[in-house]
């Protein structure tokens, strides 16, 4: 595996964590690629706070306090629906928007497709009875096509 998708933490709280005694830090997911098992180092936005974030190893990450200017190095939605459109992918691209997808899935979308590999991300959730329904969009030999799945969530 070239990716991973991990989680970095950064030193907001959630609103409906505010009040608690014990601060709860906002974590969230980054895509990043690998290099000889190594993060290749990249800078992301915190998706509640927007503080910039440099991320040098899995699950790790450094504020970078007063580097506004840096902003210009992280990858944006509208940089990879760029991409995407750009390759005939206009189609996806609404899909991905109405479905509110965040952007670490449309990097690994656009990996995805530059890398010809095969992948999915689940685009829709729900719980009926003892099942889980899903709206998953697979990625194959640079097509897509969204299917539903059935997953029983009981055994």
């Amino acid at each position: 595996m070239d990716y991973i998708k991990h989680l970095i933490e950064c030193q907001c709280t959630l609103k409906i964590y505010e009040n608690r005694s014990k601060s709860v830090y906002h974590k969230f997911v980054v895509f990043s690629l690998l290099e000889d098992d190594q993060i290749k180092e990249k800078y992301v936005l915190c998706n509640n706070c927007d503080i910039l974030h440099r991320v040098y190893e899995i699950n790790k990450s450094e504020i970078k306090w007063g580097n506004e200017g840096l902003k210009s190095l992280v990858t944006t939605k509208d940089d990879v629906k760029f991409n995407l459109e750009s390759q005939g992918f206009s189609d996806l691209t609404n899909i991905l928007e109405v479905n509110l997808i965040d952007t670490p899935e449309w990097e690994y979308i656009d990996y995805l497709f530059e890398n010809e590999k095969e992948g999915s991300i689940i685009l829709e959730k729900s719980e009926i009875d003892d099942n889980v329904s899903l709206k998953v969009l697979h990625i194959k030999n640079g097509r897509y096509k969204i299917k539903n799945e059935l997953v029983q969530r009981y055994l």
